[in-house]
C-alpha cells in the first residue's frame, strides 16, 4: 500500500464523522422550516441556508426535496416507530409518553401535524409513509386493547380498534391545540384522563395482563417482557 493509499485511509473515518455531522445538521434545519411553511412551502435554498451550507452541498446528502423530507420524519418518528412490534402490542402509556417528550419539541410538533395533513394528498412524498404509519399504530394499539375486548375491560360500546382510534385522535387533536395555548393545554394528562374513559382497569393491570398471554402463547419459553412502569 502506498503512502498516498495510507493516508487517504487514516483520514476516511474523520471525513465519515463529519459527514455524518452534516447530515444530521441539514435534517435538523429541515424539520423547523417544514413544520412551518410545510412540504410545498419549503425551499432546499433556505434550508441550506439556515444550516449554513451551499446548495450543491445540501444536495449532496439529499438529492431531491422528497428525499429529505423522509428523512426528516423517518427520523422524527424513529422514537414512536421503534414500539411499533412489541411483543403484545404497543402499550397506549407510548402514546402518552410520546406527548411529554414533545412539549420540548414544539417544531417536532408542529412538522408532524403540517405534514400529515398535507400527505392527505395521494401525490404528496409522504402519503404512503403516513398512511402505514396510522395502520401500523392502530394495529399495535389494538392488539395490546385487544386483551382488553377479551376480558371485558373496554367500556361500553367500544372495540380495541375503535379504542385505539379514538387516543389517537385525541392526542393529534390535542397537540394540536398546544400549539395555540401551549400554558393552557396539557396533552398528557388530558391522554391520561381519555385512557381512563376507554379502560375500565388500570393500564398496569393490563400490562400484566398482556404479558401473561404472550407467555401463555410462547409455552412459558419466551422471557416475559420487563413490567413497564406504571402506566397513565
Amino acid at each position: 500500500m502506498s503512502p498516498e493509499t495510507d493516508d487517504t485511509v487514516a483520514r476516511t473515518p474523520g471525513r465519515y464523522r463529519k459527514g455524518i455531522a452534516k447530515r444530521e445538521a441539514i435534517l435538523d434545519a429541515a424539520l423547523p422550516v417544514f413544520g412551518k411553511v410545510g412540504f410545498h412551502g419549503a425551499s432546499l435554498r433556505e434550508i441550506a441556508r439556515q444550516c449554513g451550507v451551499s446548495h450543491q452541498s445540501l444536495m449532496h446528502y439529499f438529492a431531491t426535496k422528497d428525499e429529505l423530507l423522509m428523512a426528516v420524519l423517518r427520523r422524527r418518528d424513529e422514537r414512536l416507530r421503534r414500539h411499533f412490534d412489541d411483543v403484545g402490542g404497543m402499550r397506549l402509556a407510548e402514546l402518552v409518553e410520546l406527548a411529554e417528550y414533545n412539549v420540548d419539541v414544539p417544531a417536532v410538533i408542529s412538522l408532524f401535524i403540517t405534514a400529515s395533513a398535507e400527505a392527505t394528498s395521494s401525490d404528496h412524498p409522504a402519503h404512503e409513509y403516513y398512511a402505514d404509519h396510522y395502520d401500523r399504530i392502530v394495529s399495535s394499539t389494538s392488539a395490546w386493547l385487544g386483551v382488553a375486548e377479551r376480558r371485558g375491560w373496554l367500556r361500553d360500546g367500544f372495540t380495541a380498534v375503535s379504542a385505539a382510534r379514538v387516543v389517537l385522535a385525541v392526542q393529534d387533536g390535542l397537540q394540536l391545540q398546544w400549539l395555540y395555548r401551549r400554558d393552557e393545554v396539557d396533552v398528557a394528562e388530558t391522554m391520561r384522563l381519555v385512557v381512563s374513559t376507554v379502560l375500565t382497569v388500570p393500564t398496569d393491570e393490563l400490562d400484566a395482563a398482556v404479558r401473561a398471554e404472550v407467555a401463555e402463547r410462547d409455552g412459558g419459553d419466551a422471557p416475559a417482557r420487563p413490567a413497564p412502569p406504571a402506566g397513565p
